[in-house]
């Protein structure tokens, strides 16, 4: 990373060069002091990156100085941290009238959008839960710094969610370390109905307000209303089933007034959520299938045994079958570890647990009839025909 003075005034049209290396493709957004823009880095094996430009001829004396706090934190906070849901930041430098902050290049939407195309104009509580816990798991890295880092703007438009829904939480000019000398932090900042009470100069903001974020950014996500939208011409469209409410409770915890009555950290948030999302019929139906496909080893992997040894034995695959040979010869110690899992799972409270040994131990029971009843044949048998035909 480094700074430099530029003496270049261009403007950044598609297809201009900044400092020498960032060929602009396109503008991508903008908001609060900042344009950015996507670009290619010609100097780095032409890596796709976004540039954020900051302006300063177009602000008044009292913005610069909020723009110049704003930038230097982020190069600041972002320079400090490396997780997998947060962007890298690559380069910044200047010019005469301009800052610019180079990153690592997102290709995904922003959580707002991602809500108006939702079918019903809200998402599902599984699908809530389960951003709920990517969200928790890079605010915990944020807070477990030394001193903790506080990101205080938690809201959908601060959160960019690829295609395959990984997210990553952007914008930490007004993020800040927590400082336990001060009783209240220095100035209001917050986007209106997602910044917790204790930012409009009540108290410092602490873990507890990350938690309020993040329990009205998931709360807006479920409902499809905004924290601030009383329109009673929208309506709640979700139908009150029993996991809904559970987790309505969690976000009103999240957002009490009092920030000594919400969670007392991401960990507890995540382990609420975590419960919840596992509770789902679908997380159900998807624990039981894997129970399943557990209890059928080795069987589930006779088609392709047979694919390249049958009728035709292909030899130049064989080292390719040798795991699944040894299934099938070792299958008194795959059946042992199967029923110790399952047993083992049975003791366990968490209802997962329970669903893998339930999906395990009906599996192995209707392989036992089958065999039994000369529906298929055993391992041992299979095991045997398939070591002659290598033979052969």
């Amino acid at each position: 990373m480094n700074s430099q003075l530029l003496t270049t005034l261009e403007p950044l049209d598609t297809g201009s060069l900044l400092a020498g290396r960032y060929r602009i493709l396109a503008r991508v957004g903008e908001g609060g002091f900042g344009v950015v823009y996507k670009a290619r880095d010609a100097k780095h094996r032409r890596r796709l990156v976004a540039i954020k430009q900051i302006d300063l001829g177009a602000l008044s004396p009292r913005q610069i100085i909020e723009a110049t706090d704003s930038f230097n934190r982020e190069v600041t906070m972002l320079s400090r941290v490396n997780h997998r849901n947060l962007p890298r930041i690559y380069d910044h430098f200047t010019d005469p009238t301009h800052w610019y902050l180079v990153m690592q290049y997102i290709k995904g939407e922003p959580l707002e959008d991602y809500l108006k195309r939702a079918k019903g104009g809200h998402l599902s509580v599984n699908e809530v839960c389960a951003i709920g816990v990517q969200l928790t798991n890079v605010l915990r890295y944020l807070h477990s710094h030394n001193p903790p880092i506080i990101f205080r703007d938690v809201k959908p438009a601060n959160i960019i969610r690829t295609r395959r829904g990984r997210l990553y939480l952007i914008d930490f000019g007004i993020a800040r370390r927590f400082n336990p000398d001060k009783k209240r932090d220095t100035g209001p900042l917050g986007s209106p109905g997602y910044a917790a009470p204790e930012q409009y100069g009540r108290a410092q903001s602490t873990e507890q307000t990350d938690i309020y974020g993040l329990g009205v950014t998931l709360q807006t996500l479920l409902t499809g209303r905004e924290p601030l939208d009383d329109d009673p011409a929208t309506p709640l469209t979700r139908p009150p089933d029993q996991i809904t409410r559970q987790l309505r409770q969690v976000l009103d915890k999240m957002q009490a007034t009092n920030a000594a009555d919400r969670p007392r950290s991401m960990v507890e948030v995540k382990e609420r959520l975590l419960f919840l999302r596992l509770r789902h019929p679908s997380q159900k139906a998807l624990s039981f299938l894997i129970g399943l496909l557990i209890g059928s080893l080795p069987y589930i992997s006779a088609p392709l045994v047979w694919y390249f040894l049958y009728p035709n034995p292909n030899v130049s695959a064989s080292w390719f079958l040798v795991p699944f040979l040894i299934l099938f010869e070792l299958w008194p110690f795959v059946l042992a570890f199967q029923c110790l899992m399952a047993i083992s799972f049975l003791f366990f409270a968490h209802p997962r647990r329970r669903l893998l040994a339930s999906g395990i131990l009906i599996m192995l029971t209707l392989m036992f009839l089958a065999i039994h009843f000369g529906l298929i044949p055993s391992p041992t048998d299979i095991s045997n025909k398939i070591l002659n035909q290598v033979k052969q």
